[in-house]
């Protein structure tokens, strides 16, 4: 056995144990099960530990005896309402006090009033999110939003959904785990699941530049696309749409079959520039207009060659003058040059028929 085996062993049981621990025990003195006769003497002992302060004992009592079935009316509606004012007064005092976000995560398994369950659960996200234990943030939200998928809280839990995403998109990848793929699965979640909260933008933004850096150019220029459509005022609006046709540059292999690419890119910025001129890229767009009108040109002039080659004058002539005007506005004089070469090596141009003899 390799000796690097026994304590991934070690570790994995470390791991599960630390998985299976409660935080939430029961109170001291409360069963784990009631008998329908004794239902009057929970109440009481709810109704008194209420009195004393501790609404988590009261709150004990009445899940055991709301497990019951069967129960008369008044009594089930007394259950019931103890059950929401302990549980209520308890996320109170949690709130108050050091308490660790893994005691307020499990309260989303207490079969809890929904709005109690999701205000308690939100807590633990958020003091999750302080902890810097972000992937936890995540995770639990998720788990939230499974059980209660529209519960009250969703602006809240949308604005710890994207600190959290954004935070886990700049850590570096641990042992255990890939910060950079939760970071992905939590950017993509709050997107998808939670797409016009405020930050939703920057969720996008960040997307883009994740994609781009493993050279996913048409996932990236998706989200470009989506900021563009979902956040119309943000100020990131300019940034994404230069980014797209950027991207649609880096996506290009071979000018010669994808010069439909190339005349959407070269659209794109020179729109851009019309649009967004003295912007803080500008310059970069600039320089990505140039590349596509030199990518264009030299989209031509291979063309206009193969024309030549097949003694194909017109089409010679038509390539070859598209290309060194592109290679002009592109300011490339060497493809300029070599485009007019062509031209002046090609037959006179035949003259256009007039009009017919009457």
């Amino acid at each position: 056995m390799p000796r690097t085996l026994p304590i991934l062993l070690v570790a994995l049981a470390a791991l599960s144990s630390a998985c299976q621990m409660t935080y939430i025990e029961r109170s001291e003195g409360v069963p784990s099960g009631l008998e329908p006769n004794e239902v009057p003497a929970a109440i009481a002992s709810a109704e008194q530990a209420l009195l004393d302060g501790q609404p988590q004992r009261a709150l004990d009592w009445m899940r055991v005896a709301s497990q019951l079935e069967g129960l008369p009316t008044t009594q089930r509606v007394r259950v019931q309402e103890l059950l929401e004012l302990a549980a209520d007064r308890w996320l109170k005092e949690l709130s108050t006090t050091e308490t660790p976000p893994e005691l307020l995560a499990e309260i989303l398994e207490l079969d809890l009033p929904r709005q109690l369950a999701v205000t308690g659960a939100l807590m633990g996200a958020d003091l999750f999110l302080q902890r810097g234990d972000y992937s936890e943030t995540f995770d639990l939200i998720e788990r939230i939003d499974r059980r209660y998928p529209t519960h009250h809280l969703r602006p809240e839990a949308g604005r710890l959904l994207v600190e959290a995403g954004l935070a886990l998109s700049e850590l570096e990848s641990g042992f255990w785990n890939s910060n950079r793929d939760h970071a992905f699965q939590a950017l993509e979640y709050s997107s998808i699941h939670y797409p016009l909260t405020p930050g939703g933008d920057l969720v996008l933004r960040r997307l883009a530049e994740m994609y781009e850096e493993d050279s996913l150019w048409y996932i990236a220029i998706a989200r470009h696309e989506e900021l563009v459509a979902n956040f119309p005022a943000s100020d990131l609006v300019p940034f994404s749409l230069a980014r797209i046709p950027h991207l649609l540059l880096a996506s290009i292999e071979s000018p010669e079959y994808d010069r439909g690419a190339l005349l959407s890119a070269r659209d794109g910025l020179a729109k851009w520039l019309r649009d967004y001129a003295g912007h803080e890229v500008s310059e970069e767009v600039r320089l990505d207009l140039a590349d596509a009108m030199v990518r264009l040109a030299e989209s031509d002039l291979g063309i206009a060659r193969f024309h030549v080659t097949i003694g194909n004058d017109y089409g010679a002539r038509l390539h070859a003058r598209r290309a060194r005007d592109e290679a002009q506005a592109a300011g490339d004089e060497r493809r300029r040059l070599e485009a007019q070469a062509i031209l002046d090596g090609l037959p006179e141009e035949p003259a256009a028929p007039g009009p017919a003899a009457p």
